[in-house]
């Protein structure tokens, strides 16, 4: 097939993927959830008095001085400049959180830059399970209704017809996914309009909030191979669903139940994919494994369990994704198209 013939494949599938009535129906229950989550805001944001400003500053500047006089006393005791008391137990790696500041004491309604990691982490698992719904059906429909043998008597090479279509699903489930996410956060940015904030966005912010943007599209995409590599691979759409809903109550509920019982549920997480898509969202990812002797009297050690950066959840995700999808090219260019 020379490149003219995939060019046509690509917009062929490209077409079918927009035309298919479970691609419709996923981008009205996403925009439908859209439309819920910014009403449902809108009803709880509110402008904070003068007073009320004033009040949150005095009290931050308060907690800050708490916060600053405790992160300064754990870390001369980890350094050994000063001995913890009997009764004295610090958190681990003397984490007390973040500072507090005046917004963060402002609990109440909706602050755009408050919640916005939030926002994202919600927008990132609608996106990648209507990825991986979206990219299971796109292929395995094609399977169990025979569309599949038949392409391959017009377009005999198994190789470009499957990653046509996997191009095809995952451009479509991206230009799906940054459409969605730029309406997500212009939809939020108008609710956080209406009320007043406390503090503004900075540059640096703005270019978090970005590039977290863009890691949530990855997701997408990851989430949309994902389901077409394993229902391609079962040849069926319920295949690659059995096998999601599967992993997720057996193995990642599952195994919380099985590690909590066993007292090793810290251990877990270090073989649970959550655990590094957690760190891809949120840059890092690190579990508190039980302090044991250090409760009281010392600062506990970085937990041994696991504890993970955003580079290590991406290359995880994409070592799983690189593996099923060539399985998927390997087992169709092994087997028959029936």
């Amino acid at each position: 097939m020379n490149a003219a013939g995939l060019t046509q494949l690509f917009a062929a599938e490209w077409s079918r993927l927009f035309s298919r009535r479970v691609t419709l129906i996923a981008l009205v229950l996403i925009g439908t959830l859209l439309v819920l989550l910014t009403f449902g805001f809108t009803l709880t944001r509110s402008t904070p008095t003068a007073t009320e400003i004033e009040l949150a500053k005095t009290n931050a500047a308060s907690a800050g001085e708490v916060w600053d006089r405790k992160g300064d006393r754990c870390s001369k005791v980890q350094s050994g400049l000063e001995n913890a008391e009997p009764n004295e137990s610090f958190p681990r790696g003397c984490d007390y959180g973040p500072r507090p500041t005046p917004e963060s004491l402002l609990t109440y309604g909706f602050s755009f830059h408050r919640q916005w990691p939030s926002l994202y982490t919600t927008a990132a698992i609608v996106l990648a399970v209507a990825g991986f719904v979206l990219g299971a059906s796109f292929v395995g429909v094609e399977w169990s209704s025979g569309g599949m043998a038949s392409l391959l008597l017009w377009a005999p090479r198994r190789g470009a017809v499957l990653g046509a279509k996997l191009l095809a699903a995952c451009a479509g489930m991206g230009l799906i996914s940054v459409v969605y996410l730029g309406l997500w956060t212009a939809a939020f940015m108008g609710v956080a309009a209406g009320s007043g904030t406390v503090s503004q966005m900075t540059a640096d912010e703005f270019g978090s909030l970005l590039l977290t943007g863009v890691r949530v599209v990855a997701l997408a995409l990851a989430g949309t191979a994902l389901g077409f590599s394993i229902a391609s691979l079962g040849r069926h759409t319920s295949t690659a669903l059995g096998v999601g809903v599967a992993y997720l109550m057996i193995y990642e509920l599952g195994a919380v139940v099985l590690f909590s019982v066993v007292e090793t549920v810290d251990y877990s997480q270090k073989y649970r994919l959550s655990s590094y898509i957690a760190a891809w969202l949120t840059k890092d990812f690190t579990f508190d494994a039980d302090a044991g002797p250090c409760r009281t009297g010392c600062v506990p050690e970085a937990a041994t369990g696991f504890s993970g950066s955003w580079q290590q959840g991406g290359l995880v995700i994409a070592a799983v994704v690189a593996i099923l999808v060539t399985a998927a090219f390997v087992a169709m260019r092994r087997r028959d198209a029936r």
